[in-house]
């Protein structure tokens, strides 16, 4: 083989020198292309152990716009695990660099936010087994004004429908009892119809103007409050008067749609006469009672207050259709209707919770609720408890007996268990207990006769039973058999609407002490007490 002459390798030479040349300045180019691209970007090399996912990187390469973000210099990062620089590792960018490992497909997209909350704006690909190239840009910034645009366009639209809906709802709040107005006062001027008729025509009129008056009244309060110049208006008011006036009103429409409304107070007449405006507090429970009458078809509705602390507690407590966990915070927003994803149309504006909360507000209190869907829904009203000096007025001569109440006194106070599901009458008792016959007493309610039985098998402190004969649940005769075999020297007096000797017979063969004949007079029911107070001091005499 002849050797190459001197020219031939003198033409190799150059040809490798250039070669050599064009791969240096090839080199050149690609770091100066990589350290030119206007995004982060960086090389790492996965830490694996088999099949396993990397939980750890080295930094291999990276130009100025990464090492400016992440404030090093080159010998600094590269080389270095991540765990050695930064901690903790972002599970995010973890995730892109092992699925690009497994798959050896790139990645390309916008995440919804990672570990940090940043936006980015990511290509992850795979240079060769466990060398993954990532350039990545940072567009929080950019994200941020997309989103807003986004929230500003669905709140126009919302906006639009609550509008839409408003007019809509408010169209049907007054058509439709303008319509049975309308409607049944031509009916009244046919000369023919009965008197039945025509009385229940006029009974629709009142009603249709009733719930008119309603639509215009929140109306003009919703009007009033947007202005936000509404001042408070306060006077002397007793709670107890105010609670026992609204469970008037209300009694009327719950039996009308067979729901029990009971009413509960947590002070006496002089403790719960206090400085407020009652005509907004008057408004918050009302729009309350009225919500929960609206979404209760079965069980019960409660109603009442309690101090607690420095505050008054007022709650309204209903067994209805509840709210959903989503729904809770929305329900106290102008025209939010809780029913409008259902068929249900129970009517109304929207206003009234909105109302409430405003309302509430004036007054230097909160308005929550605790709900569970399809089980019931109660909300609480917390306000400042301001009472006025009326008590401070009982003269020193009484507040000096008070002091001298010894132990044995205390021991005589009676506490007394009323088992009665109407609640007017269970108040017109506790009335008549507290003010008529002045009794220092503690009345306990059971709403029916296994209520009753319950609690006296929890509360050995009941010195007397008062006892509704005809009860929900459980009746008289069938509770007292209970109650006997727990407590046998319990006094029980019976409270009938019975009347003939059989009736009373058999009251006292079924093992009551005595019975009450309603209606029920102060006299009576103070014998009957005086005889079992008698019968207590006798007791505690002896013992």
């Amino acid at each position: 083989m002849n050797k190459p002459s001197y020219e031939e390798l003198e033409s190799q030479l150059t040809a490798q020198k250039t070669t050599i040349e064009r791969l240096k300045k090839g080199e050149h180019l690609r770091c100066k292309h990589f350290d030119s691209v206007p995004k982060n970007s960086k090389i790492i090399e996965l830490i694996r152990e088999g099949n396993e996912d990397a939980v750890d990187y080295y930094y291999r390469d990276a130009n100025p716009n990464f090492l400016k973000l992440v404030g090093m210099t080159r010998p600094q990062l590269i080389g270095k695990r991540f765990k050695e620089l930064f901690e903790p590792i972002d599970k995010f960018w973890l995730e892109l660099y092992n699925e690009v490992a497994k798959t050896g497909n790139s990645i390309s997209y916008k995440n919804t936010s990672s570990n940090n909350g940043k936006y980015y704006e990511v290509f992850v690909w795979e240079i060769e087994k466990n060398l993954i190239a990532v350039t990545f840009a940072d567009i929080t910034e950019r994200k941020k004004q997309e989103l807003k645009i986004i929230a500003d366009k669905e709140r126009a639209e919302e906006n639009d429908q609550i509008k839409e809906n408003f007019i809509s709802n408010l169209s049907h709040e007054i058509r439709t009892p303008m319509n049975g107005i309308l409607g049944f006062t031509k009916f009244l001027d046919d000369p023919n119809i009965s008197d039945i008729k025509r009385k229940h025509y006029v009974t629709i009129i009142q009603n249709s103007g009733n719930q008119l008056m309603r639509t215009m009244d929140d109306l003009l309060e919703f009007s009033k409050l947007g202005t936000k110049q509404v001042t408070l208006n306060e006077k002397e008011r007793c709670l107890n008067n105010l609670t026992l006036e609204l469970f008037t009103i209300f009694d009327v429409k719950a039996k009308e749609n067979k729901i029990p409304l009971y009413l509960r107070k947590g002070l006496s007449d002089i403790d719960s006469t206090v400085l407020i405006d009652d005509t907004k507090l008057n408004n918050v429970l009302g729009n309350l009672l009225e919500n929960a009458l609206k979404f209760t078809s079965k069980g019960f509705i409660e109603f009442g207050y309690n101090k607690v602390g420095s505050n008054l507690e007022f709650y309204v407590k209903d067994t209805g259709d509840g709210i959903k966990y989503s729904r809770q915070k929305s329900v106290f927003e102008r025209f939010s209707k809780e029913e409008k994803d259902s068929s249900k149309n129970v009517g109304g504006l929207g206003l009234g919770l909105w109302i409430a909360r405003e309302n509430t507000e004036l007054l230097g209190g909160k308005i929550t609720l605790e709900s569970k869907k399809d089980v019931g829904t109660t909300f609480f009203v917390t306000i400042p408890y301001a009472p006025t000096l009326r008590k401070l007025e009982k003269n020193s001569a009484a507040d000096s007996l008070n002091k001298q109440v010894t132990k044995k006194e205390n021991e005589h106070k009676f506490t007394i268990l009323i088992a009665e599901d109407e609640e007017i009458n269970f108040l017109f008792l506790e009335i008549l207990l507290n003010n008529q016959i002045d009794l220092e007493c503690t009345i306990i309610h059971a709403k029916n006769g296994a209520e009753a039985v319950s609690i006296c098998e929890e509360n050995a402190q009941i010195d007397f039973v008062l006892m509704d004969l005809k009860m929900p649940v459980m009746d008289g005769f069938e509770a007292i058999k209970m109650i006997r075999e727990i407590r046998p020297d319990l006094p029980i007096v019976a409270q009938t609407a019975f009347s003939s000797n059989n009736d009373k017979e058999r009251v006292i063969a079924a093992g009551f002490n005595d019975f009450l004949s309603k209606p029920i007079n102060k006299e009576a029911l103070e014998e009957i007490i005086n005889k079992q107070k008698r019968i207590k001091e006798s007791l505690n005499f002896k013992n």
